[in-house]
């Protein structure tokens, strides 16, 4: 259920629970994960910071925790769905609760459907498309039970309508696009998570 914006909490975070998959990034480096679990953080929520290598979701965690904020790492591969279950389970163990998830999950693959090798596309679909499918599947009953709904964030690119030579990226941004738009068009009721999806 959403939560209503005060001039105390402004974006209705204040003692909400994310899980951010992607959520590290090399050293110091910033990116798409590690800023979101960061302004989550900021805005009040705690946040569960999920990546394959865990010196980079810890590094994540210490950058909030030098804030202020609350955050956990948790090393997960989310292109396996036992997983992904595991980590919402972990959150949920940890926190009490799930009302947000950011899917942010991604890898790039060059090459047209002559020159890119079959393992490779399904590779790219896998990390993807698969991982936001498989995190969602178990996100979802999880904030409608602990928190009454949630919103989820699926990060797709400019790329999925404007292909620029990687075809299996700009394919797997393509259906990253419509599972949230046929998420959407299923919605029915306040305890069924929002959807949106942006791109870069």
């Amino acid at each position: 259920m959403a939560a209503k914006a005060t001039r105390d909490d402004p974006f209705g975070l204040i003692g909400k629970v994310a899980i951010v998959t992607g959520g590290g990034a090399i050293d110091d480096g910033i990116g798409n994960g590690r800023t979101a679990a960061i302004l989550l953080a900021r805005a009040g929520a705690r946040v569960l910071v999920v990546d394959l290598e865990r010196d980079r979701a810890e590094r994540t965690v210490n950058i909030i925790s030098n804030e202020g904020g609350t955050a956990a790492a948790f090393v997960a591969d989310v292109t396996d769905e036992q997983e992904a279950k595991t980590m919402v389970a972990a959150a949920l163990e940890r926190f009490g609760r799930l009302d947000c998830l950011d899917n942010n999950v991604g890898i790039g693959g060059r090459g047209s459907v002559v020159d890119m090798p079959p393992e490779d596309w399904r590779r790219v679909m896998q990390v993807n498309v698969d991982s936001m499918f498989l995190v969602s599947r178990h996100a979802v009953p999880a904030m409608k039970e602990t928190a009454g709904g949630g919103a989820i964030v699926n990060v797709s690119s400019i790329s999925a309508l404007r292909p620029r030579g990687l075809t299996a990226y700009s394919a797997s941004k393509g259906a990253v696009i419509r599972t949230a738009s046929a998420s959407i068009a299923w919605r029915r009721g306040p305890s069924i998570p929002r959807w949106s999806t942006p791109g870069r």
